[in-house]
């Protein structure tokens, strides 16, 4: 993964400089266009300069703070692409009335294909362009900035469950409520239904490019794994059946622990995928030599694990990286438990047994560790866990 990162940098700082670039030319250009003295082309360059400047650094920052959304630092390409056909949009908006401007798919754009804090300054960036050339006044930008943001917000952290009903419903609402205060009621100081034609045209396109926008998005980033995710959480998988070739006692550990694992992120709203097949592959270093994760990663390096079950292996794995996940959390726990209670019921053969008390004693051990120490499970979703793995008695009795 490093020597990924490291492959990716120099395409990462060629593509910054792209778009340094394409943004100042193409706003000295627009400048000449519109009419603008020297003067006024020198300061809307230099300016648009600086503004491209403090975008690439935040780009260039990304490392030191965590990391981009989803699997968006592989792809920093189709972020540039991106960014230079939402510039395009914002140099045509100048040409358009302020009413029609399309800056709220441009915002939640920008966002879902890199992070928030990214998406909301180049979108902030691409509108100052924009009313800078166009000589609207601060009304208009006010009110794209506020809806652009709250869009960023509402759609921020889509997931699997591709809720987007209520933040495209939101979004629409607060652009319609925002063009009637700074555009129809500031620029004409009445209401007329006349007024609002351009404002609800610009609400249905948007609805449409918003649509279109989160169709490519789940396409590309949210179920792009779908396929692969199918395929590895198969117990027919190859590696699966290696797994139980070689041990039956790792191999049943590891789908009852997956089986948890899926009814616990379903429960809790985590990564189901990425949780199920830590579950299924948390134990399949014993076809290696040592069970760490640089036996595990050249093992599943073949497989194109996608990245965020990778990502959860290697922290379950990995001793020097520490838990911080929920997602290897569950993983720990749900491993514990059912390790616990196959190795009681193969001392105990038929005898009951007390699988509320086993449960409780494993959570008390784990969380006495120093091992979730820094992980950001919630209590109250400890408490939740707690409560499904005591619901499953009947599951455990299956187990004998």
């Amino acid at each position: 993964m490093q020597e990924g990162n490291k492959r990716r940098e120099p395409i990462n700082q060629l593509c910054a400089a792209v778009l340094f670039l394409t943004t100042a030319l193409l706003v000295c250009l627009l400048s000449r266009l519109k009419g603008f003295d020297t003067a006024g082309i020198i300061s809307n360059t230099v300016l648009s300069g600086i503004g491209a400047a403090a975008l690439v650094l935040l780009i260039l920052d990304t490392k030191r703070r965590g990391g981009l959304d989803y699997d968006n630092a592989r792809h920093p390409l189709r972020f540039l692409l991106l960014y230079v056909g939402c510039l395009l949009v914002a140099a045509a908006c100048i040409y358009l009335p302020a009413a029609g401007w399309q800056f709220l798919a441009i915002y939640i754009a920008l966002a879902l294909f890199s992070d928030s804090l990214i998406g909301i300054c180049a979108g902030t960036l691409l509108l100052a362009l924009s009313v800078l050339l166009s000589g609207c006044g601060i009304p208009v930008f006010v009110l794209y900035f506020l809806c652009g943001t709250a869009g960023v917000i509402l759609f921020r952290g889509l997931d699997e469950t591709y809720r987007i009903g209520m933040p495209l419903f939101l979004t629409l609402l607060l652009l319609l409520t925002g063009e009637t205060a700074a555009i129809v009621l500031f620029a004409n100081e009445q209401l007329k239904l006349s007024l609002f034609q351009i404002p609800l045209l610009n609400v249905l396109i948007s609805l449409i490019l918003l649509l279109i926008l989160l169709k490519c998005f789940s396409a590309l980033v949210i179920f792009r794994y779908r396929g692969k995710y199918l395929e590895i959480n198969d117990t027919e998988f190859e590696l699966m059946v290696r797994l139980k070739e070689k041990s039956k006692e790792e191999y049943y550990q590891a789908v009852h622990t997956a089986y948890f694992c899926e009814r616990i992120a379903n429960r809790l709203s985590l990564d189901t995928q990425a949780l199920k097949t830590g579950g299924y592959y948390h134990r399949i270093g014993v076809l290696c030599e040592h069970n760490t994760w640089e036996e595990v990663e050249k093992l599943l390096a073949g497989y194109q694990f996608p990245p965020a079950a990778s990502a959860l292996l290697k922290e379950y794995l990995d001793e020097g990286t520490g838990i911080k996940k929920k997602e290897t959390a569950v993983l720990v726990l749900s491993d514990a438990v059912v390790a616990a209670i196959l190795y009681l019921i193969s001392r105990n053969g038929d005898q009951a047994l007390d699988y509320d008390r086993i449960i409780e004693t494993v959570f008390k051990k784990k969380l006495e560790t120093p091992l979730l120490q820094n992980c950001n499970i919630t209590m109250e979703e400890l408490t939740q866990m707690k409560k499904l793995f005591k619901e499953e008695k009947l599951y455990y009795d299956f187990l004998r």
